[in-house]
């Protein structure tokens, strides 16, 4: 029987009067970061939305939805920059952690971060932190980052990489959580397109280096 579709995620306002204008009825802010996007000395918004509805029990059911919105604060109101539903995905409880146990919005330099956990519960001993980078670039919020910190529990080997979309360079950096012994390689991206957040898919499904051959 084939799962039921997912129903679309709510349509925000092209602006508002306060961020809170931008909150869908039945839903509320999980995270909130504060920080000056476009340098215009006005603090806008990067908001973490989620349905109000209590969260499935321990083990069971899926995930919440999550929608990622970016506010500009204008001198009339605030607008609606971007927006990302598909970012942080849903998951199915009995197997895999919620994204956001290990996750977390935070205000960078200049920009914003958003940190996500993919951890299986069963099936699978690897677990990983992702971190997407973004600032705002001429009307694009652009992925300028992102960094995935991958670690066997069984093993305890790691593997870290980190990716500057601004100039595509890698650097991959592997090793063992119980010796100090690393290696590390350096390379760059054969392909490296612009991304703004609306044309990101889920993190689960996210190939920054291309697919695998």
């Amino acid at each position: 029987m084939a799962a039921p579709a997912l129903a679309a995620p709510p349509a925000l306002p092209a602006s508002a009067a306060t961020p809170a204008g931008f909150v869908p009825a039945g839903w509320q802010v999980a995270q909130q970061v504060d920080i000056d996007l476009n340098r215009d000395k006005r603090t806008d918004a990067v908001l973490l939305l989620q349905p109000e509805a209590p969260p499935a029990p321990p083990g069971t059911g899926q995930s919440p939805e999550r929608l990622l919105a970016v506010l500009l604060h204008q001198r009339d109101g605030w607008v609606l920059a971007a927006q990302n539903a598909r970012l942080v995905p849903r998951v199915d409880l009995a197997t895999q952690e919620d994204p956001l146990v290990n996750g977390e919005l935070a205000a960078g330099r200049g920009g914003f971060s958003l940190s996500l956990g993919l951890t299986s519960t069963a099936g699978s001993y690897l677990s990983a932190v992702q971190t997407y980078r973004f600032r705002l670039e001429r009307g694009c919020v652009r992925l300028i980052g992102h960094d995935t910190l991958q670690t066997h529990r069984g093993t305890q080997d790691t593997q870290d990489t980190s990716i500057n979309f601004l100039t595509g360079a890698v650097v991959v950096r592997s090793g063992n959580a119980q010796t100090d012994a690393t290696t590390q390689r350096r390379s760059r991206l054969s392909a490296n397109p612009r991304r703004c957040l609306p044309d990101l898919d889920g993190a689960d499904r996210f190939q920054p280096l291309g697919a695998p051959r």
